[in-house]
């Protein structure tokens, strides 16, 4: 039988072993994997106190309107820029009507732009002159008042026209978004469709703008070669020379004048 002292001292190296064990190995804590610390919580994140919430979109109104003097296709064109992101344009062009889905604010802005698009068609004088200008032959006769202005202009840009004639000159009251026609002269004739009259930069737009010259027939109809078919942007009233063809060697050319002026109510 072992003595007490011995006893004793076994139990405290054991211990005292016991201890050391213990003393060595890490926390429970510190055996996780990192893997484990950065993966975030399942459940969903909590908004700091005081933070502000996402704005929810605002919910999408629609509008139809309807339309009494322009076209749809026209009219779309000019709202497509200002439809948002999630809005939408239906066309029913036998009932003259576009349905607008899209935000109030946006249609409110499209029904202003609508209003003052959808007016009635605007009045436009327009005056014609065509001038025939020859090269190398002194002025035989004065020009007559109406072309002297424009002889001014012309031979401020060009001295090689030595004499001028009048063929002849026509005005006509022509309608926004409608196609005139009028004789200038014996042997010309101006073709055009009034597309659009601009208030706010007071241009008139000529689309198509076509001039034409009678062919000689021995019988039946009269027939019109095209000599210009173009498009024209004119100022309001302000008078517009354009050189509309050359004629014979080159000697000749034809000028034509066009001033329009819309007709105010």
């Amino acid at each position: 039988m072992r003595h007490p002292s011995a006893l004793l001292a076994a139990i405290i190296v054991a211990l005292l072993a016991l201890a050391r064990a213990q003393a060595q190995s890490p926390p429970a804590e510190a055996q996780a994997s990192p893997a484990a610390e950065s993966t975030p919580a399942s459940g969903p994140a909590a908004v700091a106190p005081g933070a502000a919430k996402p704005a929810r979109p605002s919910p999408l109104g629609f509008r139809i309107f309807s339309l009494r003097y322009k076209k749809i296709d026209d009219t779309y064109m000019i709202i497509s820029p200002y439809v948002g992101p999630r809005g939408s344009v239906k066309m029913q062009p036998a009932q003259r009507t576009l349905t607008v889905q899209d935000a109030p604010e946006n249609i409110q802005r499209i029904a202003a732009l609508i209003g003052s698009y959808d007016v009635p068609p605007k009045n436009v004088e327009v005056s014609v002159q065509l001038i025939m200008a020859t090269a190398g032959t002194a002025q035989q006769e004065p020009a007559p008042p109406p072309i002297r202005g424009v002889i001014d202009k012309l031979n401020a840009l060009s001295t090689r026209w030595s004499d001028y004639k009048m063929l002849g000159n026509a005005r006509v009251l022509g309608t926004e978004g409608e196609r005139s026609s009028l004789r200038v002269g014996d042997d010309y004739r101006v073709d055009f469709r009034i597309d659009q009259v601009s208030d706010e930069s007071r241009v008139i737009r000529f689309k198509p703008f076509e001039l034409l010259h009678k062919e000689p027939v021995v019988e039946g109809p009269e027939r019109y070669a095209s000599v210009m078919n173009t498009v024209l942007n004119l100022r309001d009233s302000q008078l517009f020379i354009v050189g509309a063809s050359k004629v014979e060697q080159s000697n000749r050319a034809l000028f034509m004048t066009i001033t329009a002026s819309s007709q105010r109510p």
